[in-house]
């Protein structure tokens, strides 16, 4: 079980930081294999959030059903919505299935991801419907960040260091969708390089799987 954890967190380390600075943001959806751990990896735990309503929501709110669940920003040019049209995509595709499936994406930019902000971003068209969006102060986001094992940094737009204040810098960060169980506990997760019809095929195999 450890090698298996540490196998995983070694992959999440080598997509950490890469997301809004991608050389080719192309290549995210190209189909290629979903590489998948065994044993359970320590991703997911407490966390408290603000969801696009204002309300307070924790780790009991991603339980209960299965969860697709992806760290972005409202602000990110390319790669964010390409993970999130890749989730409507694999929803669709799921057909009814899909409407068994909790969508979240969590903040990594909490200064500028108002609720309101979130709540006009995940009800974009191509997004997965029903996605939520979480956000909070920037103490809370940190801690949902660790639990989930998610780097993100900010960057100025030249490279240099963020002016403190300034709101002109992009986030580079992990760009991975987590799969969690209805217990809240980690399932598989999926790169860049899963396709929807990965997703779609290893969320509905979890599903049968768990109606045995």
């Amino acid at each position: 079980m450890r090698i298996a954890t540490n196998f995983l967190i070694t992959v999440l380390a080598i997509t950490t930081l890469n997301a809004c600075k991608a050389e080719d943001p192309n290549r995210a959806g190209v189909s290629g294999k979903t590489v998948r751990s065994t044993g359970t990896a320590d991703i997911g735990g407490p966390f408290t959030l603000v969801d696009t309503t204002g309300q307070t929501v924790t780790a009991a709110d991603v339980m209960g059903k299965p969860h697709l669940i992806y760290f972005g920003f409202a602000y990110c040019p390319d790669v964010c919505p390409t993970a999130l049209q890749k989730l409507g995509a694999a929803q669709t595709l799921m057909g009814t299935a899909g409407d068994d499936v909790g969508y979240v994406l969590f903040s990594v930019d909490p200064e500028r991801d108002t609720p309101e902000k979130l709540a006009e971003y995940v009800a974009f068209e191509p997004f997965p419907k029903g996605l939520r969006g979480f956000t909070g102060t920037v103490g809370q986001v940190d801690a949902a960040k660790a639990a989930y094992k998610v780097v993100a940094q900010k960057v100025s737009a030249d490279g240099g260091a963020v002016v403190p204040g300034s709101t002109d810098y992009t986030v580079d960060h992990s760009d991975i969708v987590y799969f969690m169980g209805a217990d809240g506990k980690f399932v598989d997760f999926f790169s860049a390089r899963s396709t929807p019809q990965d997703i779609a095929v290893r969320v509905r195999q979890e599903l049968m799987q768990s109606q045995k």
